[in-house]
């Protein structure tokens, strides 16, 4: 299954931004992706979000940005709150080619170019930077219109000129791709997120592809930089690494249960893309614990 595209703006009267306060917020289930940019922050709830490539556990108090084009969702674990406890969540949605438009009316905007390419992967904000812009988004959800965009562009100063980041999707998310190469390489991810616990097929990726497997080799490598089994790899040890971080099973179970199919294979693999082995990993994630 393909992410499907989603219409974020409501588009009220042409606005580029809107601003949402949603209790118990109706995430969208299926993996999808939008032109629109949008800056979450996660009042409550906890579950796995799927940004790009990569697959991660979120909880509450957490400050996203997803660039437009980029794939993601949120798959709260309680999908039924407990009482006193609904989920909540504020989003910032704003139209980038609006503001593109606009701002060199007022400022210089290669920062905002920047920023906004750079946004193409993901972004999970901390420290002071997350501190500020969820301050202003709640002042924001009930301020009158002129000072909504007051807000925005305070949020915009901090987002340009902050440090206080993480990138979120692999260089495997390939941005700004024609919309047909892009629907193929959605795809493909969709077909090894879906899939990587199990036998992963080149002939299956390639018949997705529309194209012969040595024909598709070369697609997927020249777009993503890297062979199509280096990303089936990469896939399985980041959840490889999700299952030690909160999984008491045995290493060997979560080998398995990630796709490989023998010990010393996923000894070989997670230590050849983390540089540690997994044993070691899951000592640390102990250390650091305690």
């Amino acid at each position: 299954m393909r992410p499907i595209y989603a219409k974020a703006l409501s588009n009220l009267g042409n606005r580029i931004f809107e601003i949402r306060h949603e209790n118990c917020p109706n995430f969208l289930s299926e993996y999808h992706f939008h032109s629109e940019c949008q800056l979450t922050y996660i009042i409550r709830s906890n579950g796995q979000r799927c940004i790009g490539d990569q697959r991660e556990d979120f909880e509450s108090d957490e400050l996203t940005f997803i660039g437009p084009g980029l794939p993601h969702v949120w798959h709260p674990e309680d999908t039924v709150p407990s009482e006193g406890h609904s989920a909540a969540s504020i989003t910032l949605i704003f139209d980038p080619e609006g503001l593109q438009s606009f701002c060199p009316l007022l400022f210089e905007i290669s920062q905002l170019n920047d920023f906004l390419k750079k946004s193409r992967q993901g972004m999970l904000f901390y420290g002071e930077t997350k501190n500020k812009l969820k301050k202003i988004l709640r002042k924001m959800v009930s301020a009158p219109d002129i000072q909504k965009t007051v807000y925005l562009f305070k949020s915009l100063a901090i987002l340009l000129h902050t440090e206080e980041y993480r990138i979120l999707s692999d260089k495997l998310y390939i941005g700004g791709l024609p919309l047909k190469d892009g629907e193929i390489i959605f795809s493909i991810y969709n077909y090894v997120f879906e899939n990587f616990n199990d036998e992963i097929s080149l002939d299956e990726a390639a018949k997705l592809a529309n194209l012969t497997k040595p024909s598709f080799c070369r697609f997927f490598k020249a777009r993503t930089r890297k062979t199509f089994s280096k990303f089936v790899n990469e896939v399985r040890i980041n959840e490889a690494c999700r299952l030690l971080a909160r999984d008491e099973n045995p290493i060997t179970h979560i080998a398995y249960a990630c796709g490989f199919n023998s010990l010393p294979n996923f000894n070989k693999f997670f230590k050849a893309i983390k540089g540690i082995t997994p044993s070691d990993y899951k000592n640390n994630l102990l250390t650091n614990k305690g």
